[in-house]
């Protein structure tokens, strides 16, 4: 059956990225809001051989099967669907969460599922909060920087973020495609976190967690001279633990939300 099946998803808010304050969840964060104000079609699942072919005029690997298309890499979709009616492309991220808080998502057989955005770092820092792709600008030439495409990865019936290269195809990788209108507007996450917040806090935690330790258990532990002599080295040992401790916790990170058509912590 080559007939996509199109299913309505309503306008709504929906919440991107992790709050967690560890550096191994820095690649996720900030949490924050997204705002989609235009109703849009995404198809119920992962577009297959004979849809793409119907859709676009070209077999891919010589397949016309209902069997999920899994050959292309996100370059190729992208460039397969230049020209095709109703601006059809792969899902922004925010667009694939909405969808899925209103059930219309139905896991097809694939594992891992391509997303139109392509960000250029691993966090969402500067991201659009308004539902469109996150895509790099194009160079001259047009050329753009930015290669990895971010996915969903199905783990049972819940998914976890991800990321492919753009030129790069997999067994059970596949894709959904969304009809949508053109985005209006520039609402975005701030470009960076505020520096000095985060010295402050690694300072105080340095101080209060790593060095103060330190230096009671020398003295509890060790003589008078060799405190006086290696001073430097005890405070060092205390600086590079609260570093180590950072990788795993620190507090959560603040949020971000719509407040008046402007993101705020809160």
């Amino acid at each position: 059956m080559s007939e996509i099946e199109w299913i309505k998803v309503s306008p709504g808010t929906v919440w991107l990225g992790d709050n967690r304050g560890g550096l191994m969840h820095a690649g996720n964060g900030p949490r924050h809001q997204v705002q989609i104000d235009s109703e849009f079609e995404i198809s119920s699942k992962p577009i297959t051989f004979a849809q793409w072919k119907s859709l676009t005029g070209q077999a891919a690997a010589g397949e016309n099967s209902d069997l999920p298309l899994n050959r292309l890499t996100p370059l190729m979709i992208e460039a397969g669907l230049i020209g095709v009616e109703n601006s059809l492309r792969p899902p922004s991220e925010a667009e694939w969460a909405l969808a899925d808080s209103q059930g219309a998502i139905i896991r097809g057989e694939v594992e891992v599922e391509v997303l139109s955005d392509r960000p250029p770092r691993g966090g969402y820092w500067g991201a659009p909060c308004d539902g469109r792709p996150w895509v790099p600008p194009v160079r001259a030439g047009g050329v753009s920087d930015y290669t990895a495409h971010v996915t969903r990865i199905w783990q049972g019936s819940s998914t976890l973020r991800g990321a492919t290269p753009r030129g790069v195809s997999r067994p059970k990788m596949g894709f959904r495609l969304v009809r949508t209108l053109d985005y209006k507007g520039d609402l975005k996450m701030p470009q960076a976190p505020r520096k000095s917040e985060l010295l402050i806090r690694e300072s105080l935690f340095a101080i209060f967690i790593g060095i103060i330790p330190s230096f009671t258990w020398a003295h509890f532990n060790a003589s008078p001279e060799y405190i006086s002599e290696s001073w430097l080295n005890i405070a060092f040992g205390g600086i590079f633990f609260s570093l180590m401790t950072a990788l795993l916790w620190r507090p959560k990170t603040p949020s971000f939300r719509i407040i008046e058509g402007k993101m705020r912590r809160y």
